[in-house]
């Protein structure tokens, strides 16, 4: 309605000022034109659910708007086209009013079948049998359990299974839902596809002479742009001290515990995702941990087994699919089970605005002091755009190349407020059954950084996400594209940044 109604003041606030000829029309005009902007914005953030499209409609409306105002100033500027004027502005407010923003967006959003809504109550007065009245709501139940209740109010979010079909069904469910006594707010529960560039998957690796006395490690350039000889220069200094042995949580599509490379450095908390039908979380573990030295495969950051061991929870299923429920389920169950960083690879498009559960997730990660680092996404977009990446508090990783140029399909990260950038074209890392593969992606990306930050964890524990993307940003190097990037993260100087903070 606010949509509709911001839009028609704006057409009027049009005629007064092009054809008011009194003093008045033009105070009036400058009165009301800028509360029709606030009224447009507003109507227009409660429809659209998708950053992408609210960019789309704004676009198109404001085109149309503009044209508008061109004929209007021809006409009264020259006294013609007056008639061709105000048929365009009669058809284009009224295609502009026709076509709803939501029947194109909840065409184009993808939701749980089972649990399209995901909604924050205030349980002393929120009404349960107010919500199951409402006919298009199937069921209702908890949607999060976390075992630290008193830290947060994840406890509080209710998850709903609708039947929906139309954008006038959804949207009147979301108007009944708001008069609920109680019903603080609602969010869709998205569904994320891993989405990874296409990438040639090669029979065998073409063996360049090892880093490590892995065999492999030749063929892993990452490492070297990584000064992987600088880290454990460092790592082996004797005024070294190791406090906390750390837990890397990979949520994903699960991890091969029993991959030859990986086990040795492997923590089992989740048994179900002991095992990973997909591969690519299999892909991401052998990046942040591969157990390095032990003359088989490949090598990672990861050099000992005294700083941190790598876990498993799959919030992504065996076709790679999964919900902001799985998703921030999975959060809620690392940080339970001990886990000091989260790894992220995954995420897709998503409104800014509908972000609070993230943010609550994250905000209870931090509490128990442990850091989340997201994957930036794969679309060559703003990656303001996506999530959990454009959720506050997490570490958003972008990918670059060889050559410390933005991969070509990584999002850009310069409206991202921590934003750091790893290796993430032709990684090559472990897949399920002592395989080992090539994969592209900020996916890729993200282990690196999250590894390289459980061993700086492991010995500062106390640092905060905003203190350990200060120190990865500063002792970072300039990337071809660093503002659409990010600093290219450099261990051995991050972690001699550390040994110099006193406790």
């Amino acid at each position: 309605m606010l949509y509709h109604f911001g839009l028609l003041i704006i057409q009027i606030s049009l005629f007064l000022r092009f054809f008011g000829k009194e003093r008045w029309t033009n105070i009036v005009f400058w009165l009301i034109f800028p509360l029709s902007l606030v009224l447009y914005f507003m109507g227009l953030s409660a429809d659209i659910l998708n950053m992408s499209d609210f960019l789309f409609f704004v676009s198109r409306d404001f085109l149309t708007i503009s044209l508008s105002a061109a004929l209007l100033f021809v006409a009264i500027r020259f006294g013609q086209f007056i008639l061709p004027a105000f048929l365009f502005l009669a058809i284009g407010t009224i295609a502009l009013h026709y076509y709803l923003p939501g029947k194109l967006t909840f065409q184009s959003l993808q939701l749980e079948d089972t649990a399209e809504i995901i909604m924050l109550v205030k349980k002393d007065i929120f009404q349960p049998t107010e919500i199951l009245k409402i006919k298009s709501v199937i069921n209702m139940s908890n949607a999060f359990y976390p075992e630290r209740y008193n830290l947060t109010n994840l406890d509080d979010y209710l998850k709903l299974d609708v039947n929906v079909n139309t954008y006038s069904d959804w949207n009147n469910l979301l108007s009944h839902l708001r008069k609920v006594q109680g019903v603080i707010h609602i969010e869709p529960n998205s569904v994320y596809f891993l989405n990874l560039p296409g990438n040639k998957w090669p029979e065998g690796p073409d063996l360049k002479p090892p880093i490590t006395n892995d065999p492999l490690s030749g063929n892993q350039w990452a490492l070297n742009k990584l000064n992987i000889v600088g880290l454990n220069d460092v790592l082996s200094k004797n005024t070294w001290t190791k406090r906390k042995k750390g837990l890397l949580a990979i949520l994903d599509t699960g991890i091969d515990k029993n991959h030859e490379d990986l086990f040795g450095h492997f923590t089992s908390i989740s048994s179900g995702a002991d095992m990973d039908p997909k591969g690519h979380g299999t892909h991401c573990a052998g990046i942040a941990s591969a157990v390095t030295g032990n003359n088989l495969g490949i090598a990672s950051l990861n050099t000992t087994e005294d700083f941190f061991n790598i876990t498993s929870i799959r919030v992504l299923n065996a076709a790679g699919y999964g919900t902001k429920e799985t998703i921030v389920d999975g959060i809620i169950e690392a940080v339970d089970k001990g886990a000091t960083v989260i790894s992220l690879s995954l995420g897709g498009p998503g409104n800014p605005f509908h972000q609070r559960i993230y943010k609550k997730a994250v905000a209870y990660a931090a509490s128990k002091g442990c850091i989340v680092v997201v994957a930036a996404g794969n679309s060559n977009r703003n990656a303001k755009e996506f999530s959990p990446a454009n959720v506050t508090g997490v570490i958003a990783v972008s990918a670059v190349d060889e050559n410390l140029a933005k991969a070509s399909f990584s999002n850009k990260v310069s409206e991202i407020k921590m934003a750091v950038s790893a290796p993430g074209v032709n990684i090559l890392s472990t897949l399920p059954h002592n395989q080992y593969g090539v994969l592209s992606g900020t996916s890729m990306a993200t282990p690196y950084v999250a590894s390289l930050i459980a061993i700086m964890k492991s010995v500062h524990p106390t640092l905060s996400a905003r203190e350990v993307f200060l120190i990865l940003s500063n002792t970072g190097l300039d990337t071809q594209n660093t503002l659409q990037t990010g600093k290219f993260i450099q261990p051995n100087r991050a972690l001699e940044n550390i040994l110099k903070i006193k406790d």
